[in-house]
């Protein structure tokens, strides 16, 4: 595949891959050096802070839409839902091993395949529903409940997840 002016540029996507994975690493690195030294709230606050200057060229050409009531309804509890997810996310990362975080990261997928049957309606396969009990059944072989205490970061990832 060659790289044009309009077509695809794969090696351009596969370097802001790996500079988006690098800037994560670091975040993660960073946020389990602090530890608790530093509220998640405030941890969270830092990040969006510093992650707005990505989105800020896309700011001006979307001011120019139309907005209804129920559109800034939605945007204001998804940002609220984000938000939250966000600080339960740096709360578990300064309390839990990252394995664990890791590992329990990957329920999110699964919400939203059941969020997706329950909330609109979505068709759910066998396979699909198969896939759905194994993740379960993964994040109960990971948490072990009742074989050992649950720290408050495992509760606070699974809230992540949601």
């Amino acid at each position: 595949m060659t790289a044009t002016a309009t077509g695809p540029r794969p090696w351009g996507g596969l370097g802001w891959m790996i500079v988006t994975r690098l800037c994560f690493v670091g975040v993660q690195a960073t946020v389990k050096a602090v530890g608790n030294a530093v509220p998640a709230p405030q941890v969270a606050f830092l990040r969006f802070v510093l992650g707005i200057v990505f989105p800020l060229p896309a700011l001006e050409p979307s001011r120019a839409a139309r907005r209804s009531r129920t559109d800034w309804r939605d945007f204001i509890l998804r940002t609220a839902l984000h938000s939250a997810g966000v600080i339960l996310w740096f709360y578990a990362m300064a309390r839990i091993p990252q394995a664990e975080i890791t590992a329990m990261n990957y329920l999110a997928p699964v919400v939203v395949t059941l969020g997706a049957a329950l909330f609109l309606g979505e068709g759910l396969a066998a396979r699909h529903i198969e896939a759905v009990v194994v993740a379960f059944a993964g994040t109960l072989v990971i948490l072990r409940p009742g074989l050992r205490e649950l720290d408050p970061g495992h509760l606070a990832m699974l809230g992540a997840a949601l």
